[in-house]
């Protein structure tokens, strides 16, 4: 969320429609990529292994300004993901989706796209863990697809209807979403949400490319 109402930052005036990752958040020697809603699920997924399986995830809050006494009402909200090999970060802000991955918690709990996350003078503006989740077999990749599906890169955000909190609790009630083992055939599954109705697969395996009809797995479409 951002403190000011002006046009640009209430409504998303600076907002890309793009998707920032940086592979390894840890590592000077790499490079972040910027990648549109249309090179979502091609590019990204020649660039992660999508069937890692997220164990646990948390949403944590911070400040929006270190002058902040409080920040009950006024807070930065993103998701932080453990998996067996990494760890993840995924947030919104007036600027799109940024995705981080690293070997140390640190570099994506506490940095965002390589710089220092804004913290407060007290205990009460720290970054802070709000709730965790186990992960309910969720892959990386069945992420993805469901960010994807959800348009979510192409809602501009929005102080009150699009913003970081919200989008946090999109992706972290994602990830709790338990499976059984049934299975969903999406004849659509390669279209964008507004050419295909809405409805729940689950299962427990998962042919693991982006582009095929089916899906073993357990998301949204």
């Amino acid at each position: 969320m951002s403190l000011s109402l002006s046009p640009s930052a209430s409504t998303g005036g600076n907002y890309t429609c793009k998707l920032y990752f940086d592979p390894g958040a840890d590592q000077s020697d790499t490079r972040g990529y910027w990648i549109t809603d249309d090179q979502l699920r091609q590019k990204l997924v020649n660039l992660i292994d999508t069937d890692e399986e997220i164990k646990k995830a948390s949403i944590y809050s911070n400040p929006l300004s270190s002058w902040q006494l409080i920040d009950a009402m006024f807070y930065h909200a993103f998701v932080v993901m453990e998996t067996n090999d990494w760890w993840w970060s995924i947030e919104k802000n007036t600027k799109g989706i940024t995705i981080q991955r690293s070997k140390k918690l640190e570099s994506v709990r506490d940095m965002y796209q390589r710089k220092i996350r804004t913290t407060g003078s007290t205990s009460l503006t720290s970054i802070k863990e709000n709730k965790t989740t186990e992960g309910g077999k969720t892959t990386i990749g069945e992420l993805i697809i469901y960010i994807w599906r959800k348009d979510c890169l192409n809602d501009v955000y929005h102080l009150l209807d699009e913003n970081c909190q919200k989008f946090a609790d999109t992706v972290f009630n994602r990830i709790k979403l338990k499976c059984d083992d049934q299975v969903y055939f999406d004849e659509a599954a390669d279209q964008p949400r507004y050419s295909a109705s809405s409805a729940l697969y689950c299962g427990t395996t998962k042919m693991r490319y982006f582009s095929s009809h089916y899906y073993y797995g357990c998301g949204w479409a």
